[in-house]
């Protein structure tokens, strides 16, 4: 018997996986969504990633980004580090890729804020 919480929506619903006759059993979910969450994290899991890449701008130093979808849990160290080497040098607005298919996992990366410089008024 294992313990699952899921993730997928706000009820955080404590499912109670059991493996009989080659088979799983779910309990403890509220919705279909549960046992979905529940079948995908003993067999593949996965997660999206947000996170920041530094830039070149004083006024910017660094830049919120995040996965286009879902990644392989065992590949997320691996992003960061290649994540950690990336630098930005042109401004980017929100939606712009910073790495196609990041760790062959065929996910960009992509900014979640704009790159706005900064204008100051005397």
């Amino acid at each position: 018997m294992k313990q699952i919480t899921c993730i997928t929506c706000v009820l955080g619903c404590r499912i109670t996986v059991d493996y009989e006759n080659g088979e799983y059993k779910f309990s403890g979910n509220k919705c279909d969504k549960g046992s979905k969450f529940a079948q995908a994290e003993l067999t593949a899991p996965v997660r999206s990633l947000t996170t920041m890449v530094k830039t070149t701008f004083p006024d910017m130093p660094v830049l919120t980004v995040r996965t286009t979808k879902a990644v392989p849990k065992d590949k997320i160290p691996k992003i960061i580090r290649e994540l950690s080497k990336v630098v930005v040098t042109e401004r980017k607005s929100i939606g712009d890729i910073i790495v196609n298919n990041i760790s062959k996992t065929g996910c960009d990366v992509i900014a979640t804020s704009d790159m706005v410089s900064v204008t100051t008024f005397s």
